[in-house]
């Protein structure tokens, strides 16, 4: 009798494991091919590096001003992020840290949502942090992972939540 139980929790313990494997797979092309690049372009001030991480389908939804872009108003010829990132560089450094609650694929979608933080730096010290929330749909466009969704809000976004949500890595 122990044999025939024991067989069914040897089955479930594997297809389990092989499933967190195949996830872990997708989770480290993800990092690989969208947020290490997002972060650094986004930091460096790259406009066609962070452009690039983006499907030219994209759905840019700003929550708390209540607005949707697509491609073309997302990436105006001057966007919103070459404003202020070079003068950081001239002023300082910065730092952007991404932490996710949820994500979850299948191969080729994927919804990910989760908490992020910059940091403004002036003489080695950190004088300004924002924080924000973020979900986002990604698609393998041609093998490669893009963001498909993508939206933010304030709300509840704060160093506690940021926090409690467990890193890229």
């Amino acid at each position: 009798m122990k044999k025939y139980f024991l067989l069914p929790v040897a089955v479930l313990f594997f297809l389990n494991a092989a499933a967190q494997s195949d996830s872990l797979k997708w989770v480290k092309e993800i990092n690989e091919q969208v947020w290490k690049p997002f972060i650094a372009h986004f930091i460096s001030g790259n406009k066609e590096g962070f452009r690039n991480v983006h499907s030219k389908r994209i759905t840019r939804v700003e929550i708390d001003r209540g607005i949707v872009l697509n491609y073309e108003k997302y990436f105006p010829p001057i966007p919103p992020i070459e404003g202020y990132v070079p003068n950081v560089k001239k002023n300082g450094s910065s730092t952007f840290e991404l932490r996710f609650d949820k994500r979850i694929s299948n191969g080729n979608n994927a919804w990910e949502s989760g908490f992020y933080k910059g940091t403004f730096t002036q003489e080695g010290k950190p004088f300004r942090s924002w924080y924000g929330r973020f979900f986002v749909v990604l698609e393998k466009e041609n093998s490669t992972w893009k963001i498909l969704v993508d939206a933010d809000t304030g709300k509840e976004a704060n160093e506690i939540n940021f926090s409690k949500a467990f890193s890229m890595e």
